[in-house]
């Protein structure tokens, strides 16, 4: 403190040495105002860096979230499971949240069932989970808009169909909607596989949503997607009925798929 005081005059008026000890971290001394409290070094470091990790995922939460493209529908809500299937379905989802967020690695989370029981909501509950807890990016599109994105790049300036692939190729998770229902018109089935190809060699997962069952799925995807989709895959079969028509209960304003990446 003489010291201290030798560099700034007035000094030892204002601030002092305190000791003290922290029960995590031990025996300290600090320089403080005069009249402060004693505290812990290691603790207020370890508090600033938690504050300064929190504020950084927030920030970027909110520009996660204007790219991802989530239906307004299912902002803020969630997937309700009371019955046993419902159950298993919201399990298979966090399996695969967990193996995804282990390691960079291609894995496929494929929904199926008819419409109104929910795939489209525990996709995007999953969605703002991997947004908010681990920061990673997702997209979510049906397959059909995704094509017509791409075909729209055709004849303008400045754009290319290579660049329109390349930008779904960016995110951590796609999410494809009504990956059943693409129109047979064009090169629409022969980019779906080239997207599908390129996110599978550059391990990039993603979560397919369809109205039929697995087994004919290769009908409407093509033999090359279907089996790719089958590497790593994790199941949702909903089989329960419509949502809208009384089937099962309807989405809370409640996220409970949490995590972050270990």
């Amino acid at each position: 403190m003489d010291h201290l005081q030798n560099l700034i005059p007035g000094l030892a008026g204002r601030m002092s040495m305190l000791s003290g000890t922290c029960e995590q971290h031990g025996a300290a001394d600090v320089l403080a105002r005069t009249g402060a409290a004693w505290f812990c070094p290691r603790c207020l470091e370890d508090q600033l860096a938690t504050e300064a990790r929190d504020s950084w995922m927030a920030e970027r939460a909110a520009t996660l979230m204007a790219t991802a493209s989530i239906p307004a529908k299912y902002v803020g809500q969630h997937f309700v499971a009371e019955t046993p299937e419902q159950k298993a379905v919201r399990r298979q989802a966090r399996m695969f949240r967990d193996f995804i967020l282990a390691e960079p690695t291609w894995a496929a989370l494929i929904m199926i069932g008819t419409t109104g029981t929910g795939k489209t909501l525990l996709a995007c509950e999953m969605a703002q989970s991997l947004i908010k807890n681990a920061a990673r990016s997702v997209r979510y599109i049906t397959a059909n808009g995704m094509i017509s994105e791409i075909q729209a790049s055709y004849g303008r300036e400045g754009k290319s169909e290579e660049g329109e692939i390349l930008r779904f190729l960016q995110y951590d998770v796609l999410i494809l909607d009504e990956i059943d229902a693409i129109r047979a018109t064009g090169n629409a089935s022969l980019l779906l596989t080239e997207i599908i190809n390129r996110r599978y060699n550059e391990q990039k997962p993603v979560i397919a949503i369809s109205n039929q069952p697995l087994a004919d799925l290769a009908k409407f995807v093509g033999d090359r997607v279907h089996s790719r989709l089958h590497e790593n895959a994790f199941i949702c079969a909903h089989t329960w009925g419509d949502a809208r028509k009384g089937g099962m209960p309807q989405p809370a304003n409640v996220l409970p798929i949490t995590g972050r990446r270990p």
